[in-house]
């Protein structure tokens, strides 16, 4: 499928596509099954156009914080054997680590789950959502959840660059001081996104949002041929995966 192709399909298969993808991420708790199914995601990304490079580089700041994440929960796991010990308190374990990568290659399925649909604008998913019979009021609202991942990592980048401007280097500090850094980042980063989220709710009050009990829209989208085509072959191709998995993984 070409890149042209792929930037025509329905907004409707896009998110069946995605679906698909982010459902397998969310099921299978193996780290080599989602290391696999985030070199799939990356192959999807090249067929609809992304740079998968140029994408992870405008968000490699939220990046850094679900690595951080990921380092923190493998920390407090003592599965398996211990790597690094503090009397007896184990502080990291191979068990903690293999979570830790289970919980990145899952993120960055989902991102890049992010980035196939933001191929279509907001509008057309939104009417995507609408004509699979989504009520408008949610279908809104998972759109501006989409819209919301780069207001996060817009706000850490504006977090990092002010405490850059204090003198603060990140990258030359210790580990221990680097942690308390990274930390203490959490507070303006979701104060920042949550004052914006009230600008927005305001914006969409004073324009007589939810004002009549049903809404007319011109843009009605239609299958194609190729829609069908990707639809049931997504399907067959995840249903193979997930018997896959189970045969394989959980048996």
């Amino acid at each position: 499928m070409s890149m042209t192709t792929a930037f025509s399909l329905d907004p409707r298969t896009k998110l069946f596509l995605v679906a698909c993808l982010s459902s397998c991420a969310v099921i299978t708790t193996h780290w080599a099954f989602l290391s696999g199914l985030w070199v799939v995601s990356i192959l999807l990304l090249l067929v609809f156009g992304i740079s998968p490079w140029d994408m992870m580089k405008k968000i490699r700041l939220l990046l850094y914080m679900v690595i951080f994440i990921a380092m923190m929960q493998s920390i407090f796991i003592s599965a398996g054997q211990a790597l690094i010990t503090i009397g007896n308190i184990s502080l990291m374990t191979t068990g903690g680590l293999l979570m830790a990568m289970e919980f990145v290659f899952r993120m960055l399925i989902i991102v890049c789950s992010a980035g196939i649909l933001s191929t279509s604008n907001s509008r057309e998913i939104i009417q995507g959502l609408i004509q699979l019979k989504l009520p408008y009021e949610l279908a809104f609202m998972a759109s501006l959840g989409i819209r919301f991942i780069p207001v996060f990592a817009e706000e850490l980048r504006n977090t990092m660059t002010a405490v850059q401007l204090r003198g603060i280097d990140i990258r030359v500090l210790p580990w221990r001081q680097k942690i308390e850094v990274m930390t203490g980042l959490f507070q303006p980063v979701v104060a920042g996104a949550i004052i914006k989220s009230r600008s927005l709710a305001m914006s969409i009050e004073m324009r007589g949002f939810r004002a009549y009990p049903t809404r007319s829209s011109y843009l009605l989208l239609k299958y194609e041929r190729k829609d069908y085509v990707v639809m049931i072959c997504s399907g067959l191709l995840t249903a193979i995966l997930m018997f896959g998995y189970f045969f394989w993984f959980q048996a």
